[in-house]
């Protein structure tokens, strides 16, 4: 289990279970029927019905007028993200408690995440990006696309930005970028 203390975390991320391996709350679309997590894998099922709801996607609380999508440059710029959408305060955390965002050179399973039945839309890259975006917005729509090696997998379509956040890497080091 971690001993590094979490960050302050927004309530309805702090009342979620933790992992005990990990020390980390589990996301609501990383929990397992059994309440273990899955970090490699979102339930797509569990996603999709939280968007639709208009819950976060780590807490499962109701979410407020604006939600946050966070992903790379490719998904802001096409406007369609395989992550649901969750609260602002949720996804500033997801950035410094996530391995795979917070660590520049923090590298995902990926033949782990494939092997437990982990799979991206058709046209997703794996590839970490330099940079995470995080967009937030009003409204959304969800769908369903193409699976890589069949079948489809939830897809979030976020309507028209109300603000953009961006994070670089500084020294490996995860920061917001002001100014841009």
């Amino acid at each position: 289990m971690s001993t590094t203390p979490l960050p302050e975390l927004p309530p309805g991320l702090a009342a979620r279970p933790i992992d005990p391996k990990r020390g980390l709350p589990i996301p609501a679309v990383n929990e397992r029927p059994d309440g273990t997590a899955d970090f490699l894998a979102i339930d797509g099922r569990t996603a999709m019905i939280l968007a639709i709801q208009w819950h976060c996607s780590l807490c499962a609380k109701p979410m407020s007028s604006l939600v946050a999508f966070l992903g790379g440059p490719k998904s802001a710029e096409s406007g369609a993200y395989s992550d649901p959408p969750m609260h602002e305060g949720g996804a500033e955390a997801a950035l410094t408690l996530c391995p795979h965002m917070a660590r520049q050179h923090a590298r995902r399973a990926t033949e782990r995440r494939a092997s437990q039945g982990a799979v991206l839309p058709e046209g997703f890259s794996e590839a970490k990006p330099q940079e995470w975006v995080m967009v937030l917005t009003g409204g959304f729509r969800t769908g369903l696309m193409p699976a890589e090696g069949g079948g489809t997998v939830p897809i979030f379509l976020p309507a028209d930005y109300e603000r953009t956040r961006r994070f670089v890497y500084d020294d490996g080091v995860l920061v917001e970028k002001t100014g841009s």
